[in-house]
Parts: structure tokens; C-alpha cells; sequence
């Protein structure tokens, strides 16, 4: 798959009382200044490359290490930024990018000059049609490889506009509309594709469905065996809805996030640390989903390695025994009776000396 089109701003505009978006207020609560520091440098990385930022492993590291913080903190934050809507959680959960409507309006606004501002058809949270009026020249959606697909033309532009893009082939806005995301429909108005997405599938270019998983697709078996984890461990512990409104497709769409987006590929290790973390005393209350176990999966192998390297491989101090050994009977009935009052003479003096001090 061809890497998106990505445009980035020299400059950004940011609001004097930006930091008293309630999307924001768990964000500061929890993390204070450094959590609002982190959220403005995150910004400053998605306004680089356009108007979204890839968030897999590589860039979570990348990120941490850039800005000296620590990569647990980050990604706590980003967390509560997705989980509050701060950014799109269903293009995060889908392509693992980090945006949102308020960043493609200010993206445009601030791009508005240039004579055509791209946006990628599976990405779009504005309505094209509308920003296109707001712009000098025109919009172009785009599609995977990069090829225009549609294109929104300013109305007062667009004599000028049809001669700058000879080359495609598009009908007028009216006529054929870019696929929007809705973020007020409800999820059954939105088709549902029935491959996982691909290069060549049609499925993977209109708009962010979740692909549908076939109940024989490893990533189906994968979310399957990880609920019944957690299922079998919260009947141990005396609970029953740890996982009653689970979405099997979520999670494995979660489960391939992980596998092709943040290349964990390594099956076999999935999987124990799926057995792994259901037994671990912190872990197994923390990580009830599959994505937050592939949030956390990085740190879950490490903890894994660790404490079976601590169970396994600890050294065994010699037991040292509390009551030292008694002199055999034998022993004592083989003394001569000289030898015997000797040994009483001696203990005697070894009483007194004690008491004495």
C-alpha cells in the first residue's frame, strides 16, 4: 500500500484558551503541565506531516525519546486524548493515526492559499464540499496511490481551477460526493465490508468501515482466545461482565492493528503473553481489551521476561538451621566419668562467666 499524501504547515494556530477543552480536562487532571506539554508536542508532529500522524510503536519511541519523556507517560496521555475524543478513536482503531475534525479545519484553514490542498479519502472528517468554499483554489481527495479521485472546487475559482487539473478525471462535487464520516450516525447506517482490507480491495477505499472477520481468520481466533483468557480468569476471581459488551471485531481488528501496522508478528509470543498476563497480580485488571493490549504489548513482554527471569533464575541462599545440632547419646555414654566431669567443670565456668558480665 502506497504511503498517503501528506502535506505539512510551517505554523499552526493555537487558541489562547485551548487548554479548557473538556476533552483535554482528564488529560491535565491526570498528568498535569507535562501531560498538556506532551498533547502540544504531539500537535506540533501532526500539523508537520499534515493534518495526521501515524502513532505505531516506532513513533511512540521515536516520540518519547525526542521530547525526554517517558514513553509510558505518552502514551497515557495519548490514551485519555483518544478515549475523550480529543482524537478520532475509530480512525485510530482503523488506520492507527492520530487526527481529527478540529485538526483537518485548522489544516485547511491554514493551507487555504495553496492552489490544491489534498486530503486522503479514507481520513476525511470535514465535508469537503463546504470547506472547498473557504479555500483560494480547490480540494483534492485522494485515494492509496496518491491519484485524484474527486475534487471540490471553490464556486468563484472554478473556471481557473478546471485548467489547473487537466488530468482528472472527475466529476463535478454534486455529481459524485467524497465519502464523509459522520461521527453522529449510528455504526449499523455504515456498510460493512466482508474481506479485511487490502491493497487492491475496494472495501479498504470507502471511507473507515471496520472490515468484517471471518470466524476462520487468525486475527477472529486470536480475539477469541484472548476473551476466553479473560473470561476464565474472571470467573476465578468471582465476576461475569468483564467482557460482556466485547465487539469481536473490534478486537480483532485491534489484533491486526498490531500485527501489520506495529509489526508484532511473532504469533507464538502474542500468545504467551496473552496466558501470561491474566495470571500477573497487576496486569490482569489493566489490560482488558485488545487494544490496550497492544497499547501495552511492548511493555507486557518486557514485564513477562523479567519476573520469569526473577521466578527461574534467582539464586538459593543455604537454609541456615535455628536449632544447632544435639551431641549424639552415643557420644556421651562412650566419656569416661573423668572425661564427663570435666566437661560439666567447663560448662559451669562458662555459666558463671556469663552471668558475671
Amino acid at each position: 500500500m502506497a504511503r498517503p499524501l501528506k502535506e505539512s504547515l510551517d505554523y499552526f494556530p493555537l487558541d489562547i484558551d485551548f487548554d479548557q477543552d473538556d476533552k483535554l480536562s482528564v488529560v491535565i487532571s491526570k498528568f498535569g503541565m507535562n501531560g498538556l506539554g506532551i498533547v502540544v508536542k504531539i500537535m506540533m508532529e501532526i500539523y508537520r506531516n499534515g493534518y495526521f500522524y501515524l502513532w505505531g510503536e516506532r513513533e511512540q519511541y521515536v516520540f518519547s525519546n525526542r521530547i525526554n519523556a517517558d514513553i509510558n507517560t505518552v502514551n497515557g496521555v495519548i490514551d485519555e486524548c483518544i478515549k475523550w475524543g480529543f482524537f478520532h478513536q475509530e480512525l485510530y482503531k482503523n488506520f492507527g493515526i492520530l487526527t481529527s475534525r478540529g485538526f483537518q479545519k485548522r489544516f485547511i484553514e491554514a493551507a487555504k492559499r495553496r492552489k490544491v490542498i489534498t486530503l486522503h479519502e479514507d481520513y476525511i472528517l470535514v465535508n469537503p464540499e463546504e470547506e472547498s468554499e473557504k479555500v483560494s483554489h480547490s480540494i483534492a481527495v485522494v485515494n492509496d496511490d496518491g491519484k485524484i479521485v474527486n475534487a471540490y472546487i471553490n464556486p468563484n475559482k472554478r473556471d481557473k481551477a478546471d485548467a489547473e487539473i487537466p488530468q482528472s478525471k472527475v466529476k463535478e462535487s454534486k455529481v459524485k460526493k467524497s465519502k464523509v464520516i459522520n461521527n453522529n450516525a449510528p455504526s449499523d447506517l455504515k456498510p460493512n465490508p466482508k474481506e479485511s482490507p487490502s491493497k487492491n480491495s475496494n472495501s479498504a477505499k470507502k471511507g473507515t468501515k471496520k472490515p468484517n472477520y471471518e470466524e476462520d481468520s487468525p486475527y477472529f481466533k486470536m480475539a477469541v482466545y484472548f476473551k476466553d483468557k479473560i473470561d476464565d480468569m474472571a470467573a476465578k476471581e468471582g465476576l461475569s461482565s468483564l467482557t460482556a459488551s466485547t465487539n469481536i471485531q473490534t478486537w480483532a481488528n485491534d489484533f491486526r492493528l498490531m500485527v501489520e501496522v506495529d509489526k508484532h508478528s511473532d504469533k507464538d509470543l502474542i500468545r504467551k503473553v496473552m496466558d501470561w498476563v491474566v495470571t500477573d497480580h497487576f496486569w490482569k485488571s489493566n489490560v482488558l481489551s485488545a487494544s490496550k493490549f497492544r497499547t501495552q504489548f511492548p511493555k507486557l513482554v518486557l514485564e513477562m521476561n523479567k519476573k520469569t527471569r526473577t521466578t527461574y533464575g534467582a539464586k538459593v541462599k543455604p537454609l541456615i538451621p535455628v536449632v544447632q545440632p544435639q551431641i549424639p547419646e552415643s557420644t556421651i555414654s562412650d566419656l569416661s566419668e573423668n572425661e564427663f566431669e570435666e566437661m560439666m567443670r567447663f560448662a559451669r565456668e562458662m555459666q558463671e562467666s556469663k552471668g558475671s558480665r
